[in-house]
């Protein structure tokens, strides 16, 4: 690098730019290139913050080389301004304070109801890049625009109008955003949320106390149909709640004969559909961590598996057996092709038929008494 940078960075009084300009510089040919597409033709006359921006980039780059005109051949002052201009622009700041600009990430809007997430990497290689994942939950149209949040998770919480006083956006904007039907959704949306807290602070929990507030999970995704790390941790409570329940139902199986409170039903059925609940609930949530947070849910995917695992394990029997009831006419049947748990080794070993020639041990075969 030119020698004389730092004292340009410190003429200009923006080492900022500068950092910028010099990082450009030093991109591949085919790259610099890419960086540059960005500010395409006509993009002055299409958006407004772009015409600022390259207004004021140009007005004080010709400010100062008047000023001091003995920089004006040290660099390349039309791509100073383009990447300044598209730094101010597409610039996307990541979790550690610094500034880049991405070839997609960058050109993403934001959206209150985004159907996309990004997360940023900061370990391993390449450390800065960010990976982009589809959170919506009907996936992304053909033809649709991908969108993000640029917001915190709790501000999309809020109503609309609240929203937008937080972005500092005009009454006007206010007044067109809280007409219609949105607004009783926003009401809607404070409703169940309580709701589903209430019913997940249940203790014990119910069959009841839970059926109503996997009702409310799925009205939350009808409500806000994208993934969100407040309703990936309603999951995982959930999903433990439907396991101590199971629990809680083997353990009276096992009990019939004492005198204990009937905490939760004993139907086959209600079990094997609750088994397959926690399975989806877990994998969901684990999903949905891994998409919002990135490598910062390691530690909570790592203890997701703790949980997820014997439900797993339960998961497989069930695909594997068929429970078989008698029939009329004396045989089995299964009941309609409806998934089980496998008999127990009591039922095994009393249907067993005995072997008419056993096969001899090693010992027998080999003459050893």
């Amino acid at each position: 690098a030119d020698v004389r940078l730092p004292q340009l960075a410190e003429a200009l009084g923006d080492a900022w730019r500068v950092a910028a300009y010099i990082a450009f510089k030093q991109l591949h040919e085919r790259k610099q290139k890419e960086v540059l597409a960005l500010w395409y033709e006509g993009i002055e006359s299409s958006d407004n913050i772009a015409a600022r921006l390259w207004e004021s980039n140009q007005r004080g780059v010709d400010m100062f080389l008047q000023d001091r005109p003995e920089f004006s051949r040290l660099i390349y002052w039309h791509h100073f301004v383009l990447v300044a201009c598209i730094f101010g622009r597409f610039g996307v700041k990541n979790p550690d304070g610094t500034r880049a600009v991405y070839a997609l990430c960058s050109q993403l809007r934001h959206s209150c109801r985004p159907n996309a997430a990004w997360f940023t990497l900061r370990r391993g290689f390449p450390k800065g890049r960010k990976q982009l994942h589809v959170i919506a939950t009907d996936g992304i149209p053909r033809g649709e625009e991908i969108t993000v949040s640029e917001e915190a998770e709790a501000t999309l919480l809020l109503p609309k109008s609240v929203q937008a006083l937080v972005r500092r956006e005009r009454p006007a904007v206010l007044l067109r955003q809280v007409l219609g039907d949105e607004e009783k959704q926003e009401e809607r949306i404070g409703v169940v949320m309580t709701r589903l807290h209430k019913l997940l602070g249940i203790r014990p929990p119910t069959d009841e106390s839970t059926k109503e507030a996997f009702s409310c999970l799925k009205e939350l995704d009808v409500l806000l149909p994208f993934s969100m790390v407040s309703k990936a941790k309603a999951k995982v409570l959930l999903a433990s709640l439907f396991s101590e329940l199971s629990h809680r139902a083997t353990w009276q199986e096992e009990n019939r004969g004492g005198n204990i409170i009937q905490w939760t039903g004993l139907d086959a059925e209600s079990q094997e559909q609750r088994l397959r609940d926690t399975k989806k609930l877990y994998e969901t949530a684990a999903k949905d961590f891994e998409y919002l947070l990135g490598q910062d849910a390691l530690g909570i995917l790592q203890r997701l598996e703790a949980g997820y695992a014997p439900i797993n394990d339960h998961h497989k029997l069930l695909a594997k057996y068929t429970k078989r009831e008698p029939n009329g006419n004396g045989g089995s049947a299964s009941t309609a092709g409806r998934e089980a748990l496998p008999p127990g080794w009591d039922e095994i070993f009393q249907t067993r038929k005995p072997m008419a020639n056993p096969p001899l041990s090693r010992g027998s075969r080999m003459g050893i008494p």
